[in-house]
């Protein structure tokens, strides 16, 4: 497939083609008689730096009442290669990418996370093509509006990371959770999880699965700090 298809497909028109060939370039591809062909690793260095700075700036005008440490984390999981692969289905950069005979035959080429690195090598390439403008109004349109809230939503909900978080940055210590009761028949047991920390027990919850009773114990004893921080 030509890359007269795949700039239609990105919606954007390079004027220098020879850096959306280089984009599209593994490493692998780049030996013996192509060595002269560069790959995509310096792009994506770049466009991974572009790609970073956007998303912060989005997330700073979304939420601004938010920390920096879940600023990071809402960020961090923008921006892991599993969810930019994700996000870059629609190009089928496995029908575009260069990838030397080897790859292709052990199925490298349907890596998600090369298409990953890809798309990142991909917003590179058009930050050197036009400017950063241009850049950021492209990278941002590959993302709905729903990936911002949605990941925070998550992270929201994931009180043992915030407990950690902020128990750090108190320097109060490390939270841990010990299963210190099991009731229940096997096939529906019900945990109670001390959570802990120094050794010192904070406070106790039960759930159907460790995982449920370490969240609710979490997020009785975030919601108890907060308090606190609060008077």
């Amino acid at each position: 497939m030509s890359q007269e298809d795949f700039q239609k497909k990105l919606n954007y028109r390079f004027k220098k083609e020879a850096l959306l060939r280089e984009a599209l370039t593994h490493k692998s591809f780049s030996v013996e008689e192509n060595k002269h062909q560069h790959h995509n690793e310096r792009l994506e260095f770049l466009g991974d730096s572009v790609l970073n700075f956007v998303v912060a700036e989005r997330l700073l005008k979304l939420f601004p009442s938010e920390q920096e440490g879940v600023l990071s984390k809402k960020r961090a999981s923008l921006v892991n290669l599993n969810k930019l692969a994700e996000v870059s289905k629609k190009f089928e950069l496995q029908n575009y990418m260069l990838f030397g005979p080897g790859e292709i035959k052990q199925g490298n080429h349907l890596n998600a996370r090369i298409h990953g690195s890809c798309f990142e090598a991909l917003i590179g390439a058009i930050y050197l093509d036009s400017d950063f403008e241009t850049a950021k109004a492209w990278t941002l349109k590959q993302f709905n509006e729903s990936d911002f809230q949605q990941e925070a939503e998550a992270y929201s909900a994931d009180f043992k990371s915030r407990l950690q978080e902020l128990t750090q940055k108190q320097g109060s210590g490390t939270p841990s959770y010990d299963v210190v009761l099991t009731t229940g028949p096997s096939h529906k047991p019900q945990f109670v999880v001390a959570l802990k920390i120094n050794g010192e027990e904070k406070t106790r919850a039960d759930g159907a699965s460790k995982k449920q009773a370490e969240q609710k114990a979490a997020e009785i004893y975030l919601n108890e700090l907060v308090k606190v921080q609060r008077k």
